[in-house]
This record gives structure tokens, C-alpha cells and sequence, in this order.
């Protein structure tokens, strides 16, 4: 089973879920995860120092759906029909699980621009 790493803020006080705010992540590589939809995933963190340290499995869930998406410029861009809309960061932030837009915005500024992938954990899709 395909396991994916999570930052111990989106892990729910018991430990056993993510909060039940993020119902989705964003991840490099849509070509890579789009295999995985429809897929059970396990969720981890790391115990101690990432790739140093044990992984801790929190929950399992399943990918209902993977979604493409653009990023470019410090901008989430869907190509609809061949028109890009423009999906506001407040809205990915906070369905993303961050509780501020500025730390979202803060995170993925290390990433290079390009395909990038939404991994949907519920039917909800942009």
C-alpha cells in the first residue's frame, strides 16, 4: 500500500485522522498519482526527523479522486476547456487544512511551477 507523509499539524488531536478540515492534499506529480485514484493510501508521520526516523501509520484512506491542477506564478490554475481559471488561495488553503492563508502560500513557495495533482479524500471536487 501506497503511504504518504503528513506534517503532524494535520493529524487530529486523537491520532487517528486528519483534521477534519483537510479533505484534500496537493502533491507534485499528477502523471504519478493519478494511478492511485480509487486506492487506499496509509497516512504517516514521521517519528522523529523526516527519512531519519521511524513512520508512524495514523489512519488508512482512499484517493476518491485526483485532480489536476496548474501551479504557476504562487497561483493554483485549473485549464477548463482551454481557459485557465484561477482557483483563489484562501479556498485551497483552508480545504488544504492550513489554517492561514500566508502559511499555505509560505509552503509551496519551494515548489518549481507545473502539473501538480489534488488528492481528493472525499467527493469533492473543484
Amino acid at each position: 500500500m501506497k503511504r504518504i507523509s503528513f506534517s503532524s499539524q494535520f493529524i487530529n488531536k486523537i491520532g487517528n485522522d486528519l483534521i477534519p478540515e483537510k479533505i484534500h492534499t496537493i502533491r507534485q506529480n499528477f502523471e504519478y498519482w493519478k494511478k492511485f485514484e480509487g486506492k487506499e493510501v496509509a497516512l504517516f508521520t514521521w517519528e522523529g526527523k523526516p527519512y531519519h526516523s521511524n513512520q508512524k501509520i495514523f489512519c488508512v484512506k482512499r484517493i476518491v479522486n485526483v485532480q489536476e491542477i496548474e501551479y504557476k506564478a504562487q497561483r493554483f490554475w485549473f485549464n477548463i476547456k482551454c481557459i485557465e481559471i484561477a482557483i483563489p488561495n484562501k479556498i485551497l488553503a483552508m480545504n488544504d487544512g492550513f489554517r492561514e492563508v500566508f502559511e499555505f502560500e509560505h509552503f509551496f513557495k519551494k515548489y518549481k511551477p507545473g502539473k501538480m495533482a489534488i488528492l481528493h479524500f472525499t467527493d469533492f471536487k473543484y
